[in-house]
């Protein structure tokens, strides 16, 4: 008797199939990603890590870097078949508190990231609403946009801290968020009040229920989208794609970190259909790559992110297998050092599908 995690899945790859059905373009080619972290010295060596990963039918690599390791590490990446792309920090930076605190983001209750950030020491995230804070990311992105060979720069943390973490890592940093609490709530910063209230005529520290006051949503899902459009900008301009990792779904991503991406000037997106975090079975990842899919409307692809500690290798080629079913031009993987031979041999067959390949 087939049990219920199996049915489940059966259901979400007939779903896929009724997605295609109703109209819901199916990609002609795939790519397939994985974002990657670790040393990349001495260059053999990582050169040696990325043939594996070409070889078990991965295209693309997104990965961290300078100018100078890009310069000598995207003819490398190309000569062993694959396309580099810059893993790109977008708002959550922490290297100018000290000389420019007032650029940092500041919770309902005050806090500001510079000197007391949510959750971890690190979420140390800008305000997108500064002129300056968007001109200094936009001076990164045409440095790095300027690399030749270069895949694209790919937009991380494009997005407010979480005023709701993902259910299942409420117990980690023992919360309970049933609601917008004000210490995760941002920003409150005396510009982002000042623009608001000049754009609605009232100090969105005064509402009663910021959550509900849709006009204060939307300026925030507004001034991310507007930090998209001027890097988007400036990486096209230069010749340059743009692509970005973002919460699973249009909706989960607006509710959780005022993400509104099925609206952004980019070239592609990189949903984080990380099921585990959401508390959700494996067949949620067709679920939620098919309502990005159909969201976006052909109008860009869309790259399902997997999560690997969360999926031993028979479930990662299940997962591959919904995504795929579900619409998504391929998979991107966090991250390649987590990839075991097991995890590639599951793999391979789905990747390398004849007639199915960039």
């Amino acid at each position: 008797m087939m049990d219920r995690r199996r049915f489940l899945e059966t259901l979400a790859l007939a779903a896929g199939g009724l997605a295609q059905a109703r109209g819901v373009p199916r990609p002609s080619t795939l790519t397939h990603w994985t974002w990657m972290r670790g040393p990349t010295r001495p260059m053999d060596a990582w050169r040696r890590r990325l043939a594996r990963l070409k070889a078990a039918g991965f295209d693309a690599v997104l990965i961290s870097g300078s100018r100078e390791f890009f310069r000598e590490a995207v003819p490398a990446a190309a000569d062993e078949g694959l396309a580099l792309h810059a893993w790109f920090f977008t708002m959550m930076r922490g290297e100018r508190v000290r000389d420019h605190a007032d650029w940092y983001a500041v919770s309902r209750s005050g806090k500001s990231t510079a000197f007391d950030p949510p959750y971890v020491d690190y979420y140390r995230f800008m305000c997108p609403s500064r002129e300056g804070v968007r001109e200094y990311l936009a001076g990164l992105v045409r440095d790095l946009a300027q690399m030749r060979g270069l895949g694209s720069v790919h937009l991380d943390y494009i997005r407010y801290p979480d005023v709701i973490l993902p259910i299942a890592l409420w117990p980690k940093y023992g919360l309970v968020q049933d609601r917008e609490y004000p210490d995760f709530d941002f920003c409150y910063c005396a510009l982002c009040r000042e623009r608001f209230k000049r754009q609605a005529g009232v100090d969105p520290a005064d509402l009663a229920d910021p959550a509900a006051y849709r006009a204060w949503v939307q300026y925030r899902y507004d001034t991310v989208t507007e930090v998209v459009t001027r890097l988007a900008g400036v990486a096209h301009e230069a010749g340059t794609k743009v692509t970005a990792a973002v919460f699973p779904t249009p909706a989960v991503a607006r509710r959780l970190v005022r993400q509104d991406w099925t609206r952004w000037p980019i070239d592609a997106v990189l949903p984080m259909v990380y099921h585990g975090f959401y508390d959700e079975p494996l067949a949620w990842i067709g679920r939620a790559t098919r309502e990005g899919v159909v969201a976006l409307d052909g109008r860009l692809p869309l790259y399902t992110g997997l999560y690997l500690p969360d999926l031993p290798p028979d479930d990662l080629a299940r997962a591959a297998d919904l995504a795929l079913a579900a619409g998504a031009s391929g998979i991107s993987v966090f991250e390649a050092s987590m990839l075991t031979d097991a995890h590639l041999e599951a793999l391979r067959p789905i990747l390398t599908r004849a007639g199915r390949r960039r």
